[in-house]
This record gives structure tokens, sequence and C-alpha cells, in this order.
């Protein structure tokens, strides 16, 4: 696995927390629901090489992949309780999108998902610096460690 530098490091963490507001969203049919497990993420930005990292998604944040978007909104709230606020959600077929603000930083995203896989967008604005639009796959690897 890559190494990041200090100040990736950070925005790498804020994106795993953004990214963990979804993927226990993920309202698919009972075949192609979200499973638990590993997950693989590649996170390409234009002008810097590509980010991968891992999370892994336990059982409790895969039972939550049932929701329509009031159950799915709902769960993402709860989440983000105290740090963040959600002024945006939408669940249609399988395609999640919200909108998210956390302090001064301010986050869209519109993903899809295809059962063990997904891929996406995140755009971000920390306060008044531009946008930062990160294109983002991702994959079930296995079960967690």
């Amino acid at each position: 696995m890559k190494r990041f530098n200090p100040e990736r490091r950070s925005a790498v963490h804020f994106m795993v927390f953004a990214l963990t507001l979804v993927l226990p969203a993920v309202p698919l049919f009972a075949a192609d629901r979200l499973h638990a497990g590993q997950w693989e993420f590649t996170t390409t930005r234009t002008g810097e090489a590509p980010n991968t990292f891992k999370h892994c998604v336990q059982g409790d944040d895969a039972l939550m992949a049932n929701g329509d978007t009031r159950a799915a909104r709902a769960i993402a709230e709860k989440k983000a309780a105290g740090r963040c606020t959600i002024s945006e959600y939408s669940v249609t077929g399988n395609v999640v999108t919200y909108a998210m603000k956390c302090g001064k930083v301010s986050l869209r995203s519109k993903a899809t998902y295809a059962g063990d896989s997904s891929e996406g967008e995140l755009v971000s604005k920390n306060g008044t610096d531009p946008e930062i639009v990160s294109h983002i796959k991702a994959r079930r690897i296995g079960d967690c460690p």
C-alpha cells in the first residue's frame, strides 16, 4: 500500500469517513446488497497519482443496506451526528447521492453500486479553496482481517 504524506493523510481519513456514510446506505435488491467484508478503494484526482486504501465494512453496516431514502438518510445522519450535517440524501435504484457539510468542508457524492463493487464521484470543497473532484472505484476483496 502506498504511503501518504501528512497533508494527504487527513484528506484520506476524511474521505473514508464520507464513504462509510454511503456504503451502508446501498439500497440494492436482495441478491445485490452490500456484503460485509474488506473493500478496496481507488481514488483518482486530476494531476495526482491514484490512492488505494482498504476499509472493513462490518456486518452491522451491511445489514443497513436494505434502506430506502428515508431509512438510509436516518442512518447517515446518526453516523454524522455532531460532526457533519446532511443537507441532501437520495436513493434511486442503485444510485446514492448526498450532500453534507462538516465544519468548513462541503461534500457532494454520487455513487452507483453493483453488489460487490461501486463507482462514483466525490466533490469536496474546504472553505474558499477550489473544489476537488475525486473519482472513486471500490470493490469487495474478501473478508475483514
